[in-house]
């Protein structure tokens, strides 16, 4: 879900940098450091696809049914171009959450990389809480909405292309967590 996806990839970014702060601590380039370049690989083709793979499947979902407007991107090139601004979206707050947590331990902030974590999580989660039960049902705008119908979100086709995506998704930050853990607090400046 888009209001899902965007604070989460701020979040990542934190979250990341946190998990190889010790390497960060001793970089004194937050732009050219060892980490930003795997990271970018990680957001432009395990994170960011995620929430693409949903946007074009079931935009209406993935909006969480606040507008039809992006139901059909076919000869409509806002449309079409919205859904590449939410790719490339997601990839840049995900570096300004990394940035900015590197900024801080260079500045002896660890802390706010705490709250800038938590931050990131709580508006996460918000939405789910602010549209209780909404993505639970399936369907286009006009159906959920304005007909109050749809199906399950437990249901095929939906709920397995979200668990395939999920798994890759879940999948790939594991190895990137493990990875930032194992090797990336053992690179030197």
């Amino acid at each position: 879900m888009v209001q899902v996806d965007l604070p989460a990839s701020f979040a990542i970014g934190q979250i990341f940098a946190f998990l190889c702060r010790d390497y960060l601590k001793k970089e004194p380039s937050i732009f050219l450091n060892k980490i930003l370049g795997p990271f970018n690989v990680y957001l432009a083709c395990c994170y960011a696809p995620a929430g693409m793979f949903l946007l074009i499947g079931w935009p209406a979902w993935e909006v969480m049914y606040k507008t039809g407007w992006f139901e059909n991107p076919f000869d409509k090139p806002l449309v079409a171009g919205a859904y590449v601004l939410f790719g490339i979206i997601m990839v840049v707050l995900g570096n300004i959450g990394f940035i900015l947590a590197h900024h801080w331990y260079r500045k002896g902030r660890d802390g706010w990389v705490i709250w800038g974590s938590f931050l990131g999580v709580f508006l996460t989660v918000l939405p789910f809480f602010l549209q209780w039960g909404i993505w639970m049902n399936i369907g286009d705008f006009n159906t959920v909405v304005e007909q109050g119908l749809g199906y399950s979100f437990w249901d095929p086709p939906f709920f397995k292309g979200w668990l395939a995506i999920m798994g890759y998704l879940a999948g790939t930050l594991i190895i990137m967590a493990i990875w930032l853990v194992k090797k990336g607090n053992k690179l030197e400046p």
